[in-house]
């Protein structure tokens, strides 16, 4: 099957090919939490057998099994497919010595070959054939295969009756039965014992007390089957096929996981497509005589898919008997099952005149066209090969949404034993509902084959999808005659996903998702904890998908990363609280003298603890507010919570970013080069993510020296890996890595919110540009004059490599001002010092110097060899600042000089939003507050927030922001009951800044929802199936959609005029960016009553007090994207009863109504235009440290 994309920006599998063709226990605890909280699909109706001794004319109902409690079977081992009803039943019996295997000359040699194989490796020895009814030796456990007597053994067990089970079903029990531990197995139809073998393999137990190598079969009775008759999966992508190696492996796996088939069916495969009447050369037919063998051993039938496609003239009697000899060549190779495939056939070309003679043109023509051949092939199937399975079509119209002419034409002329293949609504489509499988089989009116095109890649070659099978309703396994899923063009990694769809095809009711994908990992992973831990980790970074099925809502997609991002949630608010409670010393910490005031200008060093000495200078300004720097050193231990926290935070971390580096090394025999991009990209994240850890936990403790040595490698290890074409953790590491960028680049003072003056205030000497860019990546090479040293990673990384090869004492680099200019400090980026200068003591290869204006140059501290030097300003007003190099050192590459200015703001105030709305009486609205930092130091002080006529305001007293970071707060302001409608405008000051926040008190809201009684229209629908009605249908899955224009609306009449306060939205992803409501008395004459400017989607809440409302309309404004607005539900809600009218409400101006309060997931957020910041004078600021690395 081939993919495109349509004008909606769905996948489609059609015609042109190149759209697919191109396109340690620690650890393993942590990892083993992945994605829990992925839920199962929505329950459906599922046929299942009546219960032993039921009466077996209930087994088309979805009768309850009352034999199926959810691991009632407690302590039991783990079976998978999880079985219909498995309970403990008595002790536990140990597997003899000396094992006697009853079983009738008939019964399946494969099932025996399977338990003879886990005895031995249970700890039997001697396993002893015996028929029934002879005798027997007096000890020893007994085992009976098939047969009465297994049957009498399951009886003397008290295993529930056979009843009514379907082929494939077995039942299994354990116990004693005179005197002797028995056990017993007996299945139903060719495969059922061979099923019970596999649940047996499962089943054995390690046990204290027993000998060694010897194990044990815990007391339990099973009675299991199937749900969907055929499951397996399709080989069937675009690329290099599988080896023939390849497939047996999937085979035995197969067998393995209780699943029954496997169509052949590669896209890449000439002789079954172009070359479809050629027979196959005589290497490959004895493929797949080795195939069907293997596939018999595993109870699998080998299918075969032929794609005759456009090279077929449907009317010629040659071509169907040139057909059906390739048919019968295949079956004499081993091959059981056979599908056409006409997914590429046009309905207006034929490749024959005759063609169009006989059928016509036009869906109908195609459908009679593709019935006809389909048809004779059947009927030559039924004649010649009696025991072929039923033949299946995939017609040209496989992926569309319910009844159509080519349908409905195909349906007539198919014979009724035909089985007709989809792949559900769309190609790769997120959810398959019990609704649309109703309606595909109603539309085409024969057995369905659900082909799933999942876990299949090659239509995103980047990805590969490890996630487990979701979005499907159970009716989706018990309604399909086969269901198979499209397997990746990497096989072994297929089988995780593979695996998780036989667990659904066999037992979906008590499918769980997140439970069979932990199992599928485990199994493909083997014994080995970190080895696991590995492969869990793999997985968990490769799991999202097109699938749906997260959480409450089955579209939702399964999140990548999942079990990684409470992990970086956490060390991201523990590197906040750590700054927050002054415990994280974001500015080196060491002894203090010389401050004064508020002042704390003797802090310094490169101290990990929270005591130490030192000395310093600093000033304190006249308001309080103060800054300083200073030298020192100190150690001690972490005593502050926030400290400790982060600590603890980036120590998970680390073992897991530990786990994924190592995964390439512990996976790779597994996988044996086939996912090696992914695995690489995988440990390449694992490595970057240490060093970011890293990096950013030195610079929690001052240590810049450490913090810039990872820091390099970060960089080197992320560009790395953005130059991969794999993509692993999609939106989560390379997200992260970025983040952990961003933040350590503010501590060095990198970017502007960290303090950074650009270009249009800093002039580098000629050619040194780089030295002051703000980019770290790039280096001036003071040998060199002009010349700019590669990124790191390069040539111009830290082999200490010279482009310039000079040996000379080196010019210095000048950095210069403009104006004359207050220094707080300095910072200096450099590549290591390498040779002998790395032996160098600090300062023995340079200096940082500042040029004070009619006194020269003055010396502010040493170079580091280390590449991190932070020098202290010493007060002193400079307009240039300069490295000086030591005679005789080879300079290293300088890639950033960051002057730290003492006169602007220390700190930027700033809030979220300038407006908020309220509900008088009711909770509180919330804004949050940041600080900037400007300084190298953290920066304390004091937050208030004036009030007035009654509100109430909680907000934090004091706010601290890092060095280099931002700090935030979350101010909430209450509008107690009876207060005055109205806007409050209430002022936030932090230092000598000051801004406003304004907040809207509205009237409470309550009662019904009033669009359930309404009438919803609206100015188009973009078709019949997107109605205006479906907004107020509270049907989840329906929504309303308009064309392409921005001016559309969709509108409510109400029962009556009501006094409106509240309308609650629910978009689609095609949202409107801009909208207002408007309201009106008779349809006629419209005022606005709320605006929303900055519209994020999702679900938002717009308030506003509108009275004497009988219509209610969403005005259009401007699209969020390039399809119409699109709306989920509306609900809508009146001022309750008695609240007090807001002056004015009947023409409050639209501007003062926004924007709307929005919620995302339940919790409040609001959008709206930010405004503007302003400057922040903070009161109280640490010192700059002033370690030279």
């Amino acid at each position: 099957m081939r993919v495109r994309g349509n004008s909606q920006g769905d996948i489609r599998r059609d015609k042109p090919r190149s759209a697919r063709a191109a396109g340690a226990a620690g650890a393993t605890a942590m990892v083993a939490a992945v994605i829990g909280g992925l839920l199962g699909p929505v329950p459906g109706a599922v046929a299942t057998p009546a219960p032993g001794g039921g009466d077996a004319g209930r087994a088309t109902g979805a009768t309850k099994s009352a034999e199926t409690p959810e691991s009632a079977a407690s302590g039991l081992p783990s079976v998978w497919p999880r079985p219909q009803s498995m309970r403990a039943a008595g002790a536990s019996l140990a597997v003899t010595d000396e094992v006697t295997l009853v079983a009738d000359a008939d019964t399946d040699p494969h099932a025996l070959e399977v338990l003879r194989s886990v005895l031995r490796a249970a700890g039997a020895r001697t396993v002893t054939d015996a028929s029934p009814g002879a005798p027997s030796p007096p000890r020893g456990l007994v085992v009976y295969v098939g047969g009465r007597g297994a049957d009498e053994a399951l009886r003397a067990l008290r295993a529930p009756a056979r009843g009514d089970l379907p082929s494939g079903g077995y039942r299994l029990a354990t116990g004693v039965v005179n005197g002797r531990g028995t056990l017993a197995l007996d299945g139903v139809g060719p495969d059922g014992l061979f099923h019970a073998a596999q649940t047996l393999r499962q089943l054995v137990i390690d046990r204290d007390g027993q000998p060694a190598g010897h194990r044990e079969l815990p007391g339990v009775s099973v009675r299991d089957w199937p749900a969907t008759p055929a499951r397996g999966l399709t080989e069937g992508f675009y690329g290099r096929p599988w080896t023939h190696r390849e497939r047996l492996d999937q085979l035995d796996f197969l067998g393995r996981t209780k699943q029954n088939r496997y169509l052949y069916a590669p896209e890449e495969d000439t002789f079954r497509q172009a070359r479809w009447r050629d027979p196959y050369p005589a290497e490959q037919r004895a493929e797949f005589r080795a195939l069907s063998e293997r596939a018999r051993r595993n109870h699998v039938t080998l299918g075969w898919a032929v794609a005759p496609g456009q090279d077929l003239c449907f009317s010629s009697d040659e071509d169907v008997r040139a057909l059906k000899r390739k048919v019968d060549a295949m079956w004499a190779l081993g091959v059981r099952s056979f599908q056409l495939q006409f997914q590429d056939v046009s309905y207006s070309e034929w490749h024959c005149d005759a063609d169009a003679d006989a059928f016509g043109s036009g869906p109908e023509a195609a459908a009679k066209a593709q019935a006809t051949v389909t048809n004779a092939l059947a009927a030559h199937l039924a004649e010649r090969h009696p025991g072929a399975q039923a033949l299946s079509l995939l017609p040209t119209e496989y992926f569309q949404k319910g009844a159509t002419e080519f349908r409905a034409a195909l349906a007539g002329a198919l014979d009724p034993q035909i089985e007709v293949a989809w792949t559900g609504v769309g190609v790769v489509p997120k959810t398959i509902t019990g609704r649309e499988m109703a309606e595909a089989r109603t539309a085409f009116r024969h057995p369905l084959v659900t082909m799933d095109n999942y876990p299949i890649n090659d239509y995103a070659q980047d990805r590969i999808f490890l996630g487990p099978y979701s979005g499907r309703d159970p009716a989706v396994a018990s309604g399909s005659a086969a269901l198979l899923a499209n397997a990746m063009k990497q096989p072994t990694a297929s089988r995780i996903p593979l695996f998780t769809t036989a667990d659904f095809a066999w037992n979906p009711k008590r499918y769980r998702p997140q439970e069979s994908w932990q199992a599928a990992i485990d199994d493909l992973a083997g014994d080995d904890a970190r080895t696991r831990a590995a492969m869990r980790a793999f997985a968990g970074n490769d799991a999202s998908s097109l699938l749906g099925g997260w959480g409450q809502d089955p579209a939702q997609t399964v999140p990548e990363s999942a079990y990684l991002r409470p992990l970086l949630d956490e060390f991201w608010a523990a590197r906040k609280a750590a700054a927050q409670d002054g415990g994280h010393a974001l500015a080196p910490r060491g002894g203090s003298s010389g401050a004064t005031g508020a002042n704390r200008g003797g802090d310094g060093g490169s101290a990990t603890g929270a005591s130490g000495t030192g000395d310093g200078t600093g000033t304190s300004g006249g308001d309080g507010t103060g800054t300083g720097t200073g030298t020192g050193t100190g150690t001690g231990t972490m005593s502050r919570p926030g400290e400790r926290r982060f600590a603890r935070a980036a120590e998970r971390l680390r073992v897991e970013f530990r786990t994924l580096r190592d995964a390439p090394k512990l996976l790779g025999d597994t996988f044996d080069g086939e996912v090696t991009p992914w695995l690489e990209q995988l440990g390449r994240y694992g490595a970057a993510g240490e060093r970011a850890v890293a990096a950013l936990t030195a610079q929690g403790r001052g240590d810049g020296a450490t913090a810039w040595r990872a820091q390099r490698e970060l960089r080197t290890l992320r560009a790395q890996s953005a130059a991969s074409p794999a993509t692993v953790g999609k939106g989560v590491l390379p997200d992260f890595l970025t983040r952990a960028i961003t933040e350590s680049d503010a501590w060095w003072g990198l970017d502007a919110a960290g303090g950074k003056e650009r270009a249009k205030t800093l002039t580098p000497d000629e050619g040194a540009e780089q030295a002051s860019d703000g980019d770290p990546m790039t280096a001036f090479w003071p040998s060199a004059p002009g010349a700019a040293g590669a990124p790191e990673g390069s040539s111009g990384g830290d082999s200490g490599s010279d482009p310039g090869g000079g040996t000379s004492l080196a010019d210095p680099v000048t950095v210069a001002f403009g104006d004359r200019r207050p220094l707080s400090a300095v910072t200096v980026l450099t590549q290591a010092a390498t040779g002998k200068d790395a032996k160098r003591p600090t300062g023995a290869i340079g200096t940082v110097e500042a040029r004070v204006p009619g006194h020269g140059w003055r010396r502010l501290g040493e170079l580091s060899a280390s590449g991190w030097t932070q020098a202290p300003g010493k007060g002193v007003h400079a307009d240039a600042v300069r490295l000086r190099w030591a005679a005789g050192v080879r300079p290293p590459a300088v890639q950033e000089i960051t002057p730290w200015f003492a006169d602007g703001p220390v700190a930027e105030l700033r809030v979220s939003r300038t407006e908020a709305d309220a509900e008088i009486g009711g909770p509180p609205a919330r804004v949050t507050v940041s600080l900037v930092g400007r300084r190298p130091g953290d920066v304390r002080g004091d937050l208030t927030v004036r009030t007035k006529d009654g509100l109430k305001v909680t907000a934090p007293s004091q706010i601290t922001a890092p060095r280099g970071g931002t700090a935030t707060a979350e101010v909430e302001v209450s509008v107690p009951a009876g207060t005055k409608p109205g806007s409050y405008r209430l002022p936030i000051r932090f230092g000598s800044q000051e801004t406003t926040l304004t907040v809207r008190a509205y009237p409470r809201t309550g009662g019904p929802d009033l669009a359930r009684d309404a009438r919803a229209t609206s100015s188009a629908d973009e078709t019949k199936d997107f109605p205006a009605s479906a907004a107020i249908d509270e049907d989840p899955a329906t929504r309303w959609s308009s064309p392409a224009d921005d001016d559309a609306w969709w509108q409510l009449e109400l029962a009556g005029p009501t006094r409106l306060g509240r309308l609650d939205l629910h978009w689609q992803d095609a949202h409107a960016a801009r909208y207002r409501i408007q309201v009106s008395s008779n349809g006629r004459t419209w005022r606005t009553a709320a605006t929303v400017r900055d519209s994020a989607g999702g679900r938002e809440t717009v308030r506003m007090d509108a009275p004497g409302t009988r219509f209610v309309r969403v005005q259009g404004q401007e699209r969020a994207t390039r399809f119409g607005y699109s709306l989920r539900s509306v609900r809508v809600y009146a001022v309750a009863p008695g609240t007090t009218k807001t002056p004015g409400a009947a023409s409050v101006p639209a501007a003062t109504q926004t924007p709307a309060e929005a919620t995302d997931g339940g919790q409040p957020r609001i959008r709206s235009t930010p405004d503007p910041a302003g400057t922040a004078a903070p009161a109280e600021t640490s010192p700059a440290p002033s370690a030279a690395g």
